[in-house]
């Protein structure tokens, strides 16, 4: 277990982007300007960031969830229900969704479907020891999961490629290491090359994996209200939304982003490979904007916290 770094007395909060640009999903960052002033002002505060909540042992907690805005109406793991929500790192759809996606930009997920990337994803993630979590929603029927990150994970894939200048360009903009980049890109054409039209997935299905490895799950409340974007650079903390909802009295929520998550999945997937690290970062990447692109209109202003 790691211990927490010491605490932060000072980051910045940056306004990076007025919006993304790309998009074609339900979630707008319009609203009555008020509410966005009240938003903006929490987002700008020194209370944005909590560190990474602590186990009943005294160490850093290494699961993680999704970056949904959304507040936490219920937690549980198996059969147990837990009655505090703990502070956790948060990336779309999880290390899950974060994993699958680097087994399609390593090349590593050539002649599978997307339900067979998101179990092997599974697997691999148990096989390094790496702890993980997700959420579920109240609103959750048929085959949904009620996580749009792993429920859209077919048309995430292919709106990878679809936005593939775009998504290009936001990395430029972020100042990662693009070296891998092309090799990267080729291997979610080729990979999307191969998915059928239509394609027997089920979110609902990758989550009940998820349930039965005994994972932490959260069942989030209420309807999407995300009218920001935050993303969070500053190692074992992360974006205290509940901050946002209580500023607006639940009429904005924020997206959030660990992208020191995304880097210590990167790292923990491909110990001594450096390429192989590299590769798996920039598809986490790509499937971060990918899936804004498949959830939001692309109007969401985008903050880097560092």
């Amino acid at each position: 277990m790691r211990e927490l770094s010491p605490a932060v007395f000072e980051f910045e909060t940056i306004r990076i982007s007025d919006g993304l640009g790309f998009g074609e999903g339900a979630i707008s960052g319009e609203a009555d300007p008020h509410v966005l002033a009240l938003a903006d002002e929490a987002i700008r505060s020194d209370d944005i960031l909590v560190p990474i909540s602590r186990d009943e042992h005294g160490n850093i907690i290494e699961d993680d969830g999704c970056g949904d805005g959304r507040s936490v109406k219920l937690i549980f793991r198996l059969k147990q229900f837990f009655n505090r929500s703990l502070n956790r790192a948060k990336v779309f759809g999880g290390a899950v969704a974060m994993t699958a996606a680097s087994l399609i930009g390593a090349g590593q997920a050539d002649g599978s479907s997307v339900g067979e990337t998101f179990s092997s994803a599974i697997k691999l993630l148990n096989e390094r020891n790496m702890d993980y979590g997700a959420h579920t929603d109240e609103h959750a029927s048929g085959e949904n999961s009620g996580c749009g990150a792993i429920d859209n994970a077919p048309k995430i894939i292919r709106s990878a490629v679809k936005y593939e200048s775009q998504i290009r360009a936001v990395i430029d903009v972020l100042g990662a290491d693009t070296s891998e980049l092309n090799t990267v890109y080729k291997n979610f054409y080729d990979y999307v090359d191969k998915l059928p039209a239509a394609e027997d997935y089920s979110g609902r299905r990758v989550m009940g994996k998820i349930m039965r490895a005994g994972k932490f799950v959260k069942q989030l409340a209420g309807k999407h209200h995300e009218k920001y974007i935050l993303l969070n650079a500053v190692r074992d903390y992360t974006v205290d939304q509940e901050l946002v909802r209580r500023a607006t009295n639940g009429r904005a929520q924020v997206f959030a982003v660990d992208i020191w998550r995304m880097e210590d999945i990167a790292s923990g997937l491909n110990p001594h490979d450096t390429t192989a690290e590299s590769q798996t970062y920039l598809s986490e990447l790509i499937y971060t904007l990918a899936t804004s692109a498949v959830l939001t209109k692309g109007d969401l202003p985008v903050y880097l916290i560092k």
